[in-house]
């Protein structure tokens, strides 16, 4: 006798970019044709054409990777955000609770939740800069996290190209109850006189992250001194503890109910009993301990989440 189930082994995608910078990190305002940027002193001036052309070259360079990213790994979209002009904190707050509250086509949730986001960042606490002066803070997306997956163990990755993706990273990792990772960058300092391409900028982190995740001959070193671009990943304190979902005894149940005689039931009872047994909870327990330690104090360079996707930091 065969019998197959399948393994909910599938993402929810929600990618929100915002804000648009310049080489020089100015918010911008306007629309394609005509794009503004803010000096020193706070007034608005307008961008040369071709400085225009290059950051929407970047741009549609930055979405044309992640949505490679996506077709790659035969993830589901939800949708895209893109705006030069800014996105207020409600309408980005409902569309957030509605993608975090999807399922899949059969009713459960999906094992995981990825959210891509590129933008203008607040300094010191990287939290997002939106429209009219508002910001969405981690604290924030963690409480529409924690309402949306209450009784559930879906998992929810955070991928930020940005300025100030650091604290997020570190914050993280304090996190208690939920099961949630960010995958974030740092950009290096610009030299005095740097030579032309030498400065990094928003979509160097992507462009070099998606051909890690997607070429097994990629020859990245994430590792490597003095990078431009440098990774960093926090994961919370329960991270270790995921693992995917498999069928429960009702789901065989159901299952050989539709595909078996009935006077086969008992033995769907009996291997549903002896499932349930865990003659080792004491050894597992000390597993989980050991690997949340381990997770904690000997984060690996590369962390793959059991989906394709991974986690990488410098």
């Amino acid at each position: 006798m065969q019998m197959s189930a399948g393994v909910r082994n599938d993402f929810a995608i929600r990618r929100a970019m915002n804000n648009i910078k310049s080489s020089d990190g100015k918010r911008m305002h306007g629309c394609t044709e005509k794009m503004l940027a803010l000096t020193a002193d706070g007034q608005p001036t307008l961008l040369p054409p071709e400085q225009v052309q290059q950051l929407n070259t970047r741009s549609t360079g930055m979405l044309n990777n992640v949505q490679r990213l996506f077709s790659h790994h035969m993830i589901q979209t939800f949708g895209c955000d893109y705006s030069t002009s800014g996105v207020t904190l409600e309408a980005l707050q409902t569309k957030l609770r509605g993608f975090l509250e999807l399922r899949t086509e059969d009713g459960p949730r999906h094992d995981t939740y990825l959210v891509f986001y590129s933008g203008h960042t607040h300094k010191g606490t990287g939290a997002w800069a939106l429209a009219g002066g508002e910001s969405l803070h981690l604290a924030q997306l963690l409480d529409m996290w924690q309402e949306k997956n209450a009784g559930h163990f879906s998992r929810l990755i955070l991928v930020l190209d940005t300025e100030n993706s650091l604290p997020w990273v570190k914050a993280i990792r304090k996190a208690e109850g939920v099961y949630v990772a960010v995958q974030g960058a740092e950009l290096s300092l610009p030299r005095a006189d740097p030579e032309p391409g030498d400065t990094p900028l928003l979509g160097d982190f992507t462009a070099e992250w998606v051909e890690f995740n997607c070429n097994p001959d990629s020859d990245t070193q994430w590792s490597e001194r003095g990078r431009a671009v440098a990774a960093a990943y926090g994961v919370s304190k329960r991270w270790s503890d995921y693992t995917l979902h498999l069928p429960t005894g009702s789901d065989v149940a159901k299952h050989w109910k539709t595909h078996f005689p009935k006077a086969t039931y008992p033995m769907v009872h009996l291997s549903n009993w002896c499932c349930g047994l865990n003659l080792f909870w004491l050894c597992s327990v000390c597993l989980r301990c050991f690997r949340r330690c381990k997770l904690a104090w000997f984060p690996p360079a590369v962390l793959d989440t059991g989906q394709g996707i991974k986690l990488v930091h410098s």
